[in-house]
């Protein structure tokens, strides 16, 4: 089928839109085309700076599906989203193609790194195209990149019959077996359920399989979403409302739209988590309030199902290795119901590392509850850093941040002064004293004390896109 034309007036059009974007509003909005040997357009990718800031925060994982062609070019409409931290979808930018060639997706993937400062994801989740996977491995080799289980199940439901021929492959498809277990579990399945119906799509599967099967997928980075089908819904509202009759300037329009809508539906997030207020359930109050104020609601209402697990472990060994400062520590975690089941948890003398054997942090980014039930035998309530990634977290305060690290010294300090009668008189006397010069200052000043917001103490519009960057780059 030859390529569809794009009228030239649309084209134009829109390359004007964008140009002026770029030049009146915003010299960081980005877009990047291509022209074929008539000169007509060919590719176009686009970007605002808005779109580009959200990746620096959001982008470790992408999620983008090129199957959606409706509109009246039959082009496919590539919209590139990723998970915000309010685990709501986050929008990167758009590109539409031409065709569905491996050099148009080489161009489109290429076109979006220029966007995204050269700066490629952790995670890719695609539509699982044999193009698109080849175009993945070229533009983003060192990426972890796995098929959308969606679509994976849509292409189960087409070439596989009968719903327990389905459930055993789903279950080749989700359970984090060994990559061994996985080829003894398929060579077993081929024997039972391949038909000459069957065979060239089953064959097709196995040679991709290290993109769509857990053994192969479930140890690498991708927020939770390598078992489930929430990245076919990330996508969905960029791809609900659009039809054939659609033009140029219509898909640009509705891009627009469509991230207007989640950044502010994002931002009304935000302002709720400033002023919610979680319940406490769990029997961990320290560790279950520090949660709550680091992380974002939903966020946190996952990690609260980890804190709850904790009194269902215990750690039976704790051995120190190397340096006694700088070395690491190593517990073993156990499960009380079956004595058998080990985790095996290992932290660094300084705590900027934390790991453990189950590696959920290193698959989810949350920590699991053999780390806190770690943090419970070691009477710490204080998340390390490197386990409170800074996507999952509220919006920057830095009081918060202060105030935790206070009140995890404090208990410390109060703990073991509360058994020394004499010190407990120091340290009580020391802090009435500070209170008191801290207060007569503020007298002194007339009650009036100057306080400076760190985000808005920059007048919005002085503020250059390249600042913004900088910014939020140094973190």
């Amino acid at each position: 089928m030859a390529r569809p034309r794009i009228d030239r007036a649309e084209a134009d059009a829109v390359l004007q839109e964008l140009r002026r974007r770029r030049d009146e509003d915003d010299c960081e909005n980005f877009y990047h085309y291509e022209l074929d040997a008539e000169q007509r357009l060919k590719n176009l990718f686009w970007a605002d700076i808005d779109s580009r800031l959200d990746y620096l925060f959001h982008g470790d994982v992408v999620v983008f599906d090129t199957t959606y062609r409706t509109n009246k070019y039959g082009m496919p409409f590539v919209p590139f989203v990723g998970l915000s931290h309010h685990r709501t979808p986050a929008f990167f930018g758009c590109g539409i193609i031409s065709d569905q060639s491996l050099d148009s997706y080489v161009w489109l993937l290429r076109a979006f790194l220029m966007s995204t400062y050269q700066d490629r994801p952790k995670s890719v989740i695609t539509d699982g195209g044999d193009a698109v996977a080849a175009a993945v491995k070229i533009v983003f080799p060192e990426s972890n990149h796995r098929i959308c289980s969606w679509h994976v199940e849509q292409a189960v439901e087409e070439h596989l019959r009968g719903s327990s021929i389905r459930n055993e492959f789903r279950s080749l498809m989700c359970d984090a077996c060994s990559p061994a277990a996985f080829e003894e579990r398929w060579y077993g399945f081929m024997a039972k359920h391949r038909t000459a119906g069957n065979q060239r799509w089953l064959d097709a599967m196995y040679g991709k399989r290290e993109l769509w099967a857990a053994a192969f997928v479930h140890d690498k980075f991708f927020l939770g979403m390598a078992s489930d089908q929430r990245t076919e819904c990330l996508a969905t509202r960029l791809h609900t409302g659009l039809h054939g009759g659609m033009s140029l300037p219509d898909l640009l329009r509705h891009a627009d739209a469509c991230a207007d809508g989640l950044r502010r539906g994002s931002a009304a997030l935000d302002a709720e988590a400033d002023r919610s207020r979680v319940e406490l359930t769990t029997g961990h109050r320290y560790l279950e309030e520090r949660a709550a104020r680091w992380f974002t609601p939903a966020n946190f209402y996952l990690l609260r199902e980890e804190i709850k697990m904790i009194d269902s472990f215990e750690v039976v060994e704790a051995t120190a290795r190397g340096h006694p400062t700088f070395g690491k520590k190593a517990y073993t975690v156990v499960f009380r119901q079956r004595r058998g089941v080990l985790f095996h948890v290992e932290c660094s003398g300084s705590g900027d590392v934390v790991r453990c054997s189950c590696r959920k942090m290193e698959r989810e980014g949350l920590p699991c509850r053999h780390i806190l039930c770690v943090m419970r035998h070691t009477n710490s309530s204080r998340i390390p850093d490197c386990c409170a990634l800074r996507r999952m977290r509220r919006r920057g305060d830095a009081k918060s941040e202060r105030l935790d690290e206070m009140e995890e010294l404090g208990r410390q300090v109060f703990d073991l002064a509360s058994e020394d009668a004499q010190e407990f008189k120091e340290i009580k006397e020391f802090l009435e004293s500070w209170l008191e010069d801290r207060n007569a200052g503020l007298r002194g000043s007339g009650g009036a004390v100057a306080v400076v917001d760190s985000n808005t103490a920059d007048d919005a519009d002085s503020v250059t896109p390249a600042t913004k960057k900088t910014k939020l780059i140094e973190g």
